[in-house]
């Protein structure tokens, strides 16, 4: 979930727009658009001529109000200032290497680049040239895909594709006035609509002061409307650099680490101790969160004020994000200036999950250090990145950051290579549902499941693979899951998948973001035996927290042949009261036994006391 990205800088720089007639009729030949296209907007020449553009405007997301003001120069250099409601970013590229600083101060270099992002910066540049508008180029291809009406106006629609990635533009031309009406970038999960209006001439050239850009990963509606522009303005090329971060708002109680503090490992969670408000509260490890979270109702609890509200990207969907002040907190050996943070409401998923959380350590929090996690042993440990010296004999992984998450490599079944989401928040290795079903992983023996995540409730498939090649290491028969029937709601855009937990504990992994880097040793439990569930039950609190209910019922599995229903309240296993506290982690460890087991489970059935017999057996 990123609930600040860069929205603007790709919209606003796409500027430009035509007025006038072809000859009084309508064309079937692209290029002949185009150049019309670029003639009313002042010549070819003219707009290759434009090296630097300056702009300021007045910026608008789900009723907040904002402001911004860009620096660019062709063909791949920028500069961005953005604030809206309690957000600040600053961000930028120097030609080599992207950076960011977020609201919290801290800055974020991205050295390092996939091959995606290699293939898709080269896309960039040669954008930025108009190389797409020479009939002979080698990488692009202009093809007229017919008419279509955009807000009220006919208009030609033009795509541009390329055969160096996937990544591709489609241009809304108007037939009437050759305005650029809307823009639709394909690029992975930051694809995007662009709505264009309000034009005016600047030095030559027409300028659309009014654009509006949709995601749509999230549907979130990003509005500009600029209040200054300046053509070939003169640059200092060290706006491009990344600024001199600033002092450190955490400090170690002693020395240059926090070590082994113990954590909980809960269904393939993890949760750590986190004093806030003077009260100790468990909150989640995420390296999938670009931003740290609070539970709205604890934010509420502790008396913090909310602001704004923004659409983030989350497993199942979207989320609604505020976001608020967090004061002072502290863990074991590490306390911590006051933060912003966002706020979602998190009352459904921690229902599911069983555990009384405040919130999610994300981006924010873990990119101050080096983080080292010894899952065998629920132990987490913060260094210093500045002091930090890697002595150990562990396998070093190249990671690449990406809107403040990191992406790495991994091989499924010995033929499945490509980039994956590293996410310590993922409680299991997920495949992207698209990918899935091309591979026919979807055709598999599995387990269907309902999985929920931040953003919402979705179904997925759970199997078994034949191996995974991680950093260098081979875990046999890794669990996977999917998004499985209907849409994909689960987003991966350029990636393979998420590597989660349930790959993870095998292993101690060492996290670092400065230097873009994962380490990984074998873990003391390396490719044994892992907790399983063996029921096809899915358990979680009732709505109230005062008991233990059935969520969900996998099809052909014990628990559908045990007569088990979605609502079931379970009362008492073998004659033991089911606790409401502790009940679901009991439970779901209960379920974990071996193949054979049976169990007597007494439920409240809309009223009625039913005993049902469960016999325990290998899913998969």
């Amino acid at each position: 979930m990123s609930p600040l990205k860069t929205v603007v800088l790709a919209a606003l720089v796409t500027t430009t727009a035509f007025a006038g007639n072809l000859y009084g009729r309508e064309s079937n030949d692209p290029y002949e658009i185009l150049n019309k296209y670029f003639e009313a907007g002042g010549g070819l020449e003219i707009l290759k001529g434009e090296r630097t553009q300056y702009f300021e405007g007045a910026l608008s997301v789900s009723g907040m109000q904002g402001s911004l003001r860009v620096w660019t120069e062709k063909p791949d250099r920028n500069r961005a200032e953005i604030e809206i409601g309690p957000l600040r970013q600053t961000e930028g590229d120097n030609g080599e290497i992207r950076w960011v600083i977020d609201t919290n101060g801290k800055l974020q270099i991205i050295t390092k680049s996939d091959e995606v992002t290699l293939k898709r910066r080269e896309v960039d540049r040669l954008t930025a040239e108009y190389e797409y508008a020479d009939p002979a180029s080698d990488v692009f291809s202009v093809t007229l895909e017919g008419t279509e009406e955009v807000e009220g106006a006919g208009c030609y629609v033009i795509k541009v594709t390329n055969n160096i990635n996937v990544d591709h533009n489609t241009y809304y031309i108007s037939i009437d006035d050759f305005e650029l009406r809307k823009t639709v970038a394909i690029r992975g999960e930051k694809s995007a609509d662009t709505y264009y209006d309000d034009y005016r001439e600047v030095d030559g050239i027409m300028v659309a002061f009014y654009s509006r850009e949709v995601h749509h990963q999230t549907g979130q509606a990003y509005e500009v409307a600029l209040t200054h522009y300046e053509s070939n303005p003169g640059i200092d090329p060290a706006l491009f650099e990344p600024p001199v971060e600033g002092a450190k708002d955490y400090r170690f109680t002693t020395g240059e680490a926090a070590e082994n503090i113990p954590f909980e490992f809960v269904g393939n969670h993890l949760f750590i101790p986190v004093t806030v408000a003077g009260t100790e509260q468990l909150f989640v490890l995420d390296t999938g969160a670009a931003m740290s979270v609070l539970d709205e109702a604890f934010a509420l609890e502790i008396g913090l004020e909310l602001e704004g509200s923004l659409k983030g990207a989350g497993a199942g969907g979207t989320v609604d994000v505020r976001f608020t002040t967090l004061p002072p907190f502290e863990l074991r050996g590490i306390s911590f200036d006051e933060q912003s943070v966002a706020v979602i409401e998190m009352g459904e998923l921690i229902r599911r999950i069983g555990i009384d959380i405040a919130g999610i350590l994300g981006f924010d929090f873990l990119s101050r250090f080096v983080t080292r996690i010894d899952y065998a042993n629920e132990l987490v440990s913060f260094y210093d990145p500045e002091t930090f010296k890697y002595t150990g004999d562990g396998n070093l992984l190249d990671a690449h950051i990406d809107q403040s998450v990191f992406e790495t490599q991994a091989t499924l079944d010995g033929a499945h290579s490509g980039t994956w989401l590293f996410d310590l928040g993922a409680s299991s290795t997920h495949l992207d549902g698209i990918y899935a079903r091309r591979e026919g992983y979807a055709d598999r023996k599995g387990v269907l499941r309902m999985g929920h995540g931040a953003g919402n409730e979705y179904q997925l498939k759970a199997i078994k693979a034949e191996s995974m090649e991680f950093a260098g290491f081979t875990v046999r028969a890794p669990l996977l899951g999917f998004a499985y029937g209907g849409t994909d709601t689960v987003f991966a855009g350029d990636r393979v998948g998420t590597l989660g937990n349930s790959l993870f504990r095998h292993f101690v992994v060492y996290v670092d973001y400065a230097k873009e880097r994962v380490i990984v040793e074998k873990g003391d439990r390396f490719n044994g035996p892992w907790p399983e569930d063996r029921s096809g039950l899915n358990v979680g609190w009732t709505v109230d927290r005062d008991g233990v209910e059935v969520l969900y019922v996998s099809p052909d599995t014990p628990a559908e042949r045990a007569g088990f229903k979605a609502g079931d309240v379970l009362k008492s296993i073998d004659g033991k009261p089911v606790e409401p506290s502790t009940g679901v982690i009991t439970t779901r460890e209960m379920l974990t036994g071996e193949p054979g087991t049976v169990y007597e489970i007494l439920v409240n059935r809309a009223g009625a006391e039913k005993t049902l017999k469960l016999t325990l057996a290998d899913l998969y």
